[in-house]
């Protein structure tokens, strides 16, 4: 928005418009035939929002923007209509492309008007989150579950690693900062980022690998030369990005440089640990003609850990570095065919050592892993008929990964077992692995009428390594417009997810892949559209888990170094798992002064073990998330967001006597829950437009009411109570108050 008050159109070519929209988010596709070099914007758009402007400036030439493959925009010529009587607006868009199908899908970040999308790229740098990491804002989509301390999120039930991420077309694993402390970061700057779409169940056949979610992530696109320089409370950052050969070539780099001791001082003033960590991303990118674009992209990152805590005489220090580099090429030979094509590298290396000893527990580690790999993949897809669109991609990829674990632990007592016997665990792994994977996928949209739209497709994946070989996805989705402002979304399918060949849990004892999970998801959603821009999304999910992966899991502290050898450490092994529920999304126009969202959701994760259903530790029954937004000007805005959840479950602790000998136990599994969660944040952000640049500063507020909400146990006392003996749990606060800033400057 910044970008789009300083520039005018009118008078300048139409080509130069749809690059400068394109640097806010859009992703267009045209041809120099229809989008001539001699169009020139005779009037100044009334729209603010791109996506509105794009159709304003295309109007006047007789152009339109359709939906098209991929998340794009095609720009084709306008039907010419009989000069009749005025009908009413068509029930369905003119294109099979520009129907959404799937439901559970949010866009963010991008400029669209497109009643879907859940944030735009303004309501992002206006909600309140944590130095401006964008994980943490888009985990307020219904369905996400997440702690104050990560910044990844349990999408409908699953586990964290549920969701697989695209970034411009290569798949990143794991793209977080800080992977010692929970994950605290992302890895991607925000500011680099032109559009994500968030697909959190029922997604199509092109998605596969991961169960539970797709984050699909695009850069921007530069039109003009400019760069950003930031400073937060987390990290310092520059971008620059621009376009060169007038306007064929574009580039854009984002570097960053964090430091999170002084947040995590402000968590607990006794902190020692001193994490820091760094990132770049990259992208060069040519449009070799009109049909035919070439990118070039890196993504690398490192984080360095150091950790000498007197108290519980401990050291540590860890080290990761991820990089990823691929070559895209997206062709458009005709407006009715699209192909794209990624050559991916990728490495990953993580070290991990010291020891510790707080005289109940005392132990020592030394991690050292690596991998890396090769992967080809290509996307296609094809407009048969106006009635009929075909999908199909093929993706190949050969891993190699090294495991060197060696782990001792010695429990000496602790309050979790008090009175039984010392035990010490001892570990070691030196493993070499060799693997390769295969996916193909293929799928049909049809128009069956002019208001039903089926895709039905098919996955197919095979990977060398893991013990039960290939997979088949069948996948159904289907649109009914019921209305010009009604429209239900169903989706069914089978979601596989395999052990990756770098997740093997060496440090837990396991050697040897389990085999692949399966998801079957059942999703029916309603999207209506209300007066004075009302908008409301209810969704009902059904999720059943079949051969769920053992999972290894510290009941009570996950923010602890070594967690692998800790007394609270257990196995959570289920026979099979389900997570059902219903989302209601209510939001009002972005654009207005005066905006927001209120989404409710009532649901809930079981796993079934030895004939019980436990419930999982993420497992929220009800859940309200909020935020109302107000904008007195074009410099000014004001955010308030909140969030409230049933407590999450726990386990309790039984004390009893035996033998005249104090002694406790764990009771049941998650048999207890934590007190009810509440959270508001505030944000104020104002802009500055000076003759040498745009100054932008927010102020967030995390928790400003400094609400005190269990987070996790960090012990029991054992009393008495009419003559029995009783077990309380020793609650901890984490995060009270957080208080953090940044600035920027653009120029």
């Amino acid at each position: 928005m910044i970008a789009l008050l300083l520039m005018l159109y009118a008078g300048h070519p139409l080509t130069d418009a749809l690059r400068d929209l394109e640097s806010k988010g859009l992703r267009l596709v045209y041809s120099e035939g229809v989008v001539t070099r001699d169009m020139i914007v005779s009037s100044e758009p009334h729209a603010t929002e791109p996506r509105a402007i794009l159709d304003e400036l295309l109007r006047e030439h007789r152009l339109v923007a359709t939906r098209g493959p991929r998340g794009t925009l095609l720009i084709v010529r306008m039907k010419e209509e009989a000069p009749a009587q005025k009908t009413a607006p068509p029930m369905m868009p003119k294109t099979l492309a520009e129907i959404v199908v799937t439901p559970s899908r949010f866009e963010l970040l991008g400029s669209g008007t497109e009643a879907r999308q859940f944030l735009s790229r303004d309501e992002v740098r206006s909600v309140p989150h944590i130095s401006d990491d964008f994980y943490r804002a888009i985990r307020r989509i219904p369905g996400a579950a997440s702690d104050d301390i990560s910044a990844r999120f349990n999408i409908r039930g699953g586990e964290e690693d549920e969701a697989v991420v695209l970034l411009d077309g290569a798949e990143i694993y794991d793209p977080f900062h800080v992977k010692d402390l929970v994950r605290a970061f992302s890895t991607i700057d925000v500011e680099a980022i032109g559009s994500v779409d968030i697909l959190t169940g029922g997604f199509p056949a092109q998605y596969g690998g991961r169960m539970s979610g797709v984050i699909d992530i695009g850069t921007v696109a530069p039109t003009d030369t400019h760069t950003e320089v930031g400073a937060s409370l987390l990290n310092l950052r520059a971008l620059t990005q621009g376009t060169m050969a007038n306007g064929r070539g574009e580039w854009l780099l984002s570097v960053r440089r964090g430091y999170l001791h002084e947040l995590l001082e402000l968590v607990d003033s006794s902190n020692e640990a001193d994490p820091r960590y760094y990132d770049l991303l990259g992208k060069l990118q040519w449009t070799i003609n009109a049909s035919n674009v070439l990118s070039a992209h890196v993504l690398a990152s490192r984080d360095n850990l150091r950790l000498e805590e007197s108290v519980l005489d401990a050291r540590a220090h860890a080290r990761y570095d991820d990089n990823y580099v691929w070559l895209n090429l997206r062709t458009t030979p005709s407006p009715r065919f699209f192909t794209q094509n990624v050559v991916e590298y990728g490495s990953s290396g993580r070290t991990r050592g010291g020891d510790y000893d707080d005289v109940s527990q005392r132990g020592r580690i030394d991690d050292r892993r690596n991998s890396d790999f090769l992967g080809i993949k290509n996307d296609s897809s094809f407009d048969l008929t106006p009635r009929q669109l075909v999908k199909a991609g093929i993706s190949a990829k050969r891993f190699h990964a090294r495991y060197d674990y060696d782990g001792a632990a010695t429990i000496v007592s602790t309050i979790l077992d008090y009175g039984d016997a010392p035990r010490s665990t001892t570990r070691s792994a030196h493993l070499g692995i060799d693997a390769t994977e295969i996916a193909a996928y293929a799928s049909e949209r049809a128009k069956l009428s002019e208001r039903f739209v089926v895709e039905a497709g098919a996955r197919w994946e095979t990977e060398s390594h893991t013990p039960d070989g290939a997979h088949v996805s069948p996948r159904l989705n289907a649109a009914w417009i019921v209305s010009n402002t009604t429209t239900v979304r169903a989706a069914w399918g089978w979601f596989y997810q395999p052990q990756g060949v770098y997740e093997l849990q060496v440090e837990d004892g396991l050697t040897a892949f389990s085999r692949a999970q399966r998801a079957e998801h059942r999703v029916i959603g309603v999207d209506r559209g209300f007066a004075h821009g009302i908008s409301a999304r209810v969704e009902a999910y059904d999720k059943i888990i079949t051969n769920p992966h053992p999972r290894f899991e510290n009941l009570f502290d996950r923010i602890i170094l070594f967690p692998e050898l800790r007394a609270d450490r257990v196995r959570v092994a289920p026979q099979r798992s389900s997570a059902r529920g219903i989302e209601v999304l209510l939001r009002k126009d972005p654009d207005a002064p005066v905006s927001g969202w209120l989404n409710f959701t009532h649901a809930s994760v079981d796993d079934e073990i030895d004939g019980r259903d436990v419930p999982r530790a993420w497992d929220q029954r009800n859940a309200i998330t909020f935020s109302v937004n107000y904008k007195p000007g074009a410099n000014w805005n004001f955010n308030v967001a909140g969030t409230w959840h049933d407590g999450w479950p726990t386990t309790p602790l039984r004390a009893f006597v035996s033998g005249n000998q104090l002694r406790t136990e764990l009771g049941a599994l998650r048999s207890a829950r934590l007190p009810t969660y509440r959270r508001i944040d505030f944000r104020a952000s104002r802009r500055f437009v000076t003759t040498r640049g745009t100054i932008s500063f927010f102020v967030d507020v995390f928790n400003a009411l400094n609400m005190g909400n269990v987070s996790s146990i960090e012990g029991f006392e054992i009393g008495q109570e009419g003559g029995e003996l009783t077990s309380r749990a020793i609650e901890n606060n984490v995060i009270g108050i957080v208080p953090s800033f940044g600035v920027s400057w653009q120029f």
